[in-house]
């Protein structure tokens, strides 16, 4: 399994319009719910540029609204890959801009999803990791107060628990093994079977921070060395005492 920051990408072409649910730098391609979303065939031989544009524009407002049921059920971000007149117009009609992370410009509908994903994510990564100097100097502050938890045992725990604001890791840190519920509890076991697919723990702690509208922030290799390379910030309340609570977030795009 290749869990981890998980995000949509909508492949924006004249010809037809993919829409992948992405991993990290895996996508897969979904192929049900309206996509891929197909332009109709003119019905005459040439046109005017304004009724092509007024024709796109029509077929990238039924991709919106597929796109919009996915949303609906799984609220993630959203990176948008075209050229330069088709990321205009789906602008121009999308309901969704707040969900929009970054956009990739160029015309990728004949890349393989392989291929896109080593191209999206690192805009991905670059957009999460685009306030590290803010990130570091809440760890300072944190730190002095003693709010973190770090250790991917220790954060673990505490991003289960719901108590985490903003999660620093160092960008090539993984962890292979799996993780255990027990009751209230987190662990990590690496006590698996070595045949079997394996999960990046690190990747999954990611995806618990994320899901309860979190941020993260990747940040260079080294960076957290003392800090066993992940670390988590807690709220005050979560220092306080032990009791699990529900943190007011803002997420960083």
């Amino acid at each position: 399994m290749n869990a981890g920051p998980h995000y949509y990408v909508i492949s924006l072409s004249k010809r037809a319009n993919a829409l992948f649910e992405a991993f990290r730098d895996t996508l897969i391609d979904i192929r049900n719910g309206g996509f891929p979303v197909e332009r109709p065939t003119p019905i005459r031989d040439s046109v005017d540029m304004g009724d092509e544009d007024e024709r796109l524009r029509e077929t990238l407002g039924i991709v919106d609204d597929c796109f919009g049921r996915y949303y609906e059920q799984e609220p993630l971000k959203l990176v948008v890959v075209g050229e330069s007149d088709m990321l205009s117009l789906f602008s121009s009609v999308t309901a969704h801009q707040d969900a929009i992370l970054g956009r990739v410009l160029g015309e990728y509908s004949a890349t393989s999803p392989h291929d896109l994903g080593k191209i999206v994510w690192p805009i991905v990564k670059e957009a999460m990791s685009g306030l590290q100097d803010r990130a570091m100097r809440d760890l300072e502050i944190a730190e002095r107060k003693r709010q973190i938890a770090f250790g991917v045992d220790a954060v673990g725990r505490c991003a289960s628990a719901g108590v985490g604001t903003t999660l620093l890791v160092e960008g090539d840190y993984h962890v292979r093994g799996s993780i255990e519920a027990v009751g209230q509890s987190f662990s990590v076991s690496q006590e698996v079977d070595v045949m079997e697919a394996m999960d990046d723990v690190v990747d999954l702690v990611i995806e618990k921070v994320l899901a309860v509208g979190g941020n993260v922030v990747f940040v260079p290799s080294g960076s957290l060395k003392r800090l066993n390379r992940i670390v988590l910030l807690l709220e005050r309340r979560a220092v306080r005492d032990s009791t699990p609570v529900t943190p007011r977030l803002t997420h960083i795009p």
